[in-house]
């Protein structure tokens, strides 16, 4: 599998520096320094209101698995910046949310097994929700689709897939026989119709709000609509995601360059290019930072007040 990750990554960087060809360094900083604090202060907010609305997932995702513990929303808020910060970025999503939710839940009084499909909630979540996004923009963009490895795909299969996949879920909450999958305690339990429903449409709301990150960096020069980028973003996420690629790096810019500006004037390629950056900046990097940051402050007060409970226990 980490081979196929690494073909994967590598053939996409190849395929971009094809896409990239003649592209001048010069450009490009032109274009990043031309970015004001409009672009900054739509994209900042649109990160906040992504991280706010996986909060609520989160939350969501906690009264569903563990509905007898007390945890609170600012908790779980926190938790979920700190969880999907740390995995969008360094991937393997499912072990690295885990990870941290186990250090904070667990001291809350979670077990494992809650803990456990309180991560498999949210990653559902984020599956349903980019699942059926990507649907309807593949459906959208009709024809063919080219993968970074050359190759050429119908949009109707796939667009068919996800959302069958997605029906299959909604048809487990309303009309499935047994309450949860699993055995003994390591079990998920159904999930009614509304909440489906909810973990749906917030992880739509939070996808749209990411690809509105992407687009507060793409000038008005480039002449591409919201709808344009929001769409080539998506199914650039769908095909980032299915590669299993940490981060998507390389398959997410490759496909989002190809679908935004393939065939385009180098100035059009050259703006899409330093979007993509400052999207991989403010959604990845600058979380990724603030996160290490929290997790650090978190493990220290939790040392000082081990040490405490340890020397008062002594005396």
């Amino acid at each position: 599998m980490h081979v196929v990750r690494a073909g994967l990554a590598l053939a996409a960087i190849w395929a971009l520096r094809r896409q990239l060809a003649g592209q001048g360094s010069d450009a490009l900083l032109r274009q990043l320094r031309a970015f004001g604090w409009q672009h900054l202060a739509l994209g900042g907010a649109a990160v906040a209101a992504s991280f706010l609305v996986l909060g609520a997932v989160e939350l969501l995702g906690v009264r569903q698995a563990a509905s007898r513990k007390a945890v609170s929303p600012f908790t779980a808020v926190a938790t979920s910046f700190v969880a999907n910060a740390l995995s969008q970025s360094i991937g393997l999503s499912v072990l690295t949310g885990a990870a941290v939710r186990a250090r904070v839940y667990g001291r809350i009084g979670l077990s494992a097994p809650e803990i456990t499909r309180v991560t498999a909630f949210v990653t559902i979540s984020a599956t349903l929700g980019l699942m059926a996004c990507g649907a309807a923009a593949i459906v959208g963009a009709r024809g063919h689709l080219l993968l970074p490895t050359g190759i050429t795909v119908g949009t109707i299969p796939i667009a068919a897939l996800l959302v069958t996949v997605v029906a299959a879920y909604f048809t487990w909450a309303a009309f499935g026989r047994s309450d949860a999958v699993g055995m003994g305690r390591w079990t998920l339990a159904r999930p009614s119709g509304s909440i489906a429903l909810s973990q749906t449409a917030l992880s739509a709301v939070d996808w749209v709000l990411t690809g509105l990150v992407l687009f507060a960096f793409i000038p008005a020069q480039a002449g591409l609509s919201f709808g344009v980028v929001l769409s080539a973003y998506l199914i650039a996420q769908v095909l980032a995601v299915t590669s299993h690629v940490p981060a998507g790096a390389g398959v997410l810019e490759v496909v989002t360059v190809g679908l935004l500006a393939g065939g385009s004037p180098r100035e059009v390629r050259t703006a899409v290019v330093a979007a993509l950056l400052m999207f991989r900046v403010c959604y990845y990097l600058l979380p990724l930072v603030a996160a290490v940051g929290i997790s650090a402050v978190f493990e220290w007060q939790s040392r000082a007040s081990s040490r405490g409970a340890a020397v008062l226990h002594a005396g």
